[in-house]
């Protein structure tokens, strides 16, 4: 009887130890910023978590997308439920894993739109290939460690990514 005791006991204190990072340790958000006109037919959406490799992306984003006629709008991953990426051309979404998990507020964004096909997400782990559940949905699901040496490697992938969305040759 002792054993059926010990096995919920186990369960709970396992899940507990899979979710309890992301409310212990919450991530830094990137700081918000725009770029370009929002009146661009083309529109850009990038939501993200603050790091350097994260950032080190996101500058490369920028660089490469700054002097076309593309709207981009930077914004942290605590604001992302406030978007509709229904409104973007591309969405990407660069995040943590915490927990062997994909950050819970990417999960629940794409609880609502992940069957759109214009968004991409980078997770970053230190270990496994950490990605968002793909049942059902249509995202671009992309996964590695946070290593500043391969930061142009998953740029370029991303931006690769996005002129395919916003259809640029």
């Amino acid at each position: 009887m002792k054993n059926f005791q010990i096995i919920p006991l186990i369960l709970i204190l396992g899940f507990l130890g899979c979710t309890a990072p992301q409310y212990f340790w919450p991530q830094k958000d990137t700081d918000a910023q725009e770029i370009n006109q929002s009146s661009h037919k083309k529109r850009i959406l990038i939501a993200s978590r603050n790091s350097e490799f994260k950032n080190a992306i996101l500058q490369k984003i920028k660089d490469v997308f700054k002097d076309q006629d593309i709207y981009i709008k930077i914004i942290g991953i605590n604001n992302l439920e406030d978007e509709n990426p229904t409104q973007y051309t591309a969405t990407v979404i660069i995040n943590t894993a915490m927990g062997w998990r994909v950050d819970k507020k990417v999960e629940s964004f794409l609880v609502t739109y992940g069957h759109l096909s214009s968004i991409i997400v980078l997770t970053t782990s230190n270990g496994s290939d950490i990605i968002p559940d793909l049942e059902g949905r249509n995202i671009d699901a992309i996964s590695t460690a946070s290593d500043i040496n391969k930061t142009d490697q998953f740029a370029d992938l991303v931006i690769n990514k996005l002129y395919n969305i916003l259809e640029i040759n």
